[in-house]
């Protein structure tokens, strides 16, 4: 009886520790993809406009973003071809130097090694000066997000609350210096108002929820703001 005890115990052991090997997170060499075929979960090959990049850095970061899009970054994990981006979740199919197949319910994603930018010199622009002293008339105008990112992964996105645009319309008889709009309100129907802008550089909002949102940056023809470990970046579209 002692005898089977031990043996199940080594079997036992043995079976832990080859799990624990296949469980155990590794990381991918760093690089940058770009997604060139996707097919749909039948196996057709689909077009596709909203391209996807994926930036692998060191010690397990990344950032990830779909064309003209949010942009993610944060910490992933790859544990038994399990690639989880924390918002996003796929099944590395195939991996070598330079093509990667991932796979999710929706279908299957084939990249190469994005290089469009090594074959031409890059110049760094100067660093721009940003302008401390900013007041609401200088931010007067109808403000359209074109990026967004953020500090850590996001699990999910809350469309309600995410900034979608802004109006500024200065000082008014009704006491709102502007609107603040998520990416479900109507074009006449914001969440949030503008009550004051604040001497720490903060839009004090009201209405669906009290908000204060951040001004990083108002200058040559851009406007930044930052709320809740993400920041968004505004222009004027005509």
């Amino acid at each position: 009886m002692q005898h089977i005890l031990i043996i199940f115990l080594m079997v036992l052991a043995c079976a832990t520790a080859t799990a624990s090997k296949k469980n155990t997170s590794r990381t991918l060499p760093k690089n940058r993809w770009r997604e060139v075929r996707r097919f749909n979960a039948d196996s057709v090959e689909v077009s596709f406009s909203d391209t996807m990049f994926i930036n692998i850095r060191p010690k397990g970061a990344f950032s990830y973003h779909n064309k003209d899009a949010f942009v993610y970054n944060g910490n992933y994990t790859l544990i038994d071809k399990e690639l989880d981006f924390g918002y996003a979740k796929f099944r590395m199919l195939s991996k070598k130097p330079t093509s990667m197949i991932l796979k999710d319910k929706n279908g299957f994603y084939h990249f190469t090694i994005d290089s469009t930018d090594t074959l031409r010199t890059i110049v760094m622009p100067k660093e721009e000066k940003i302008d401390s002293n900013i007041t609401i008339e200088q931010m007067i105008g109808h403000w359209t997000a074109y990026r967004r990112s953020a500090a850590k992964p996001l699990s999910n996105i809350d469309h309600s609350n995410q900034i979608k645009s802004v109006i500024i319309t200065g000082p008014s008889s009704d006491g709102k210096l502007g609107f603040i709009f998520s990416d479900l309100d109507k074009s006449d129907s914001p969440s949030w108002f503008i009550k004051r802008l604040g001497k720490a550089l903060t839009l004090e909002c009201e209405g669906k929820s009290t908000r204060n949102i951040k001004v990083l940056k108002c200058q040559n023809g851009e406007l930044i703001l930052e709320d809740d470990d993400i920041k968004y970046y505004f222009k004027q579209f005509k």
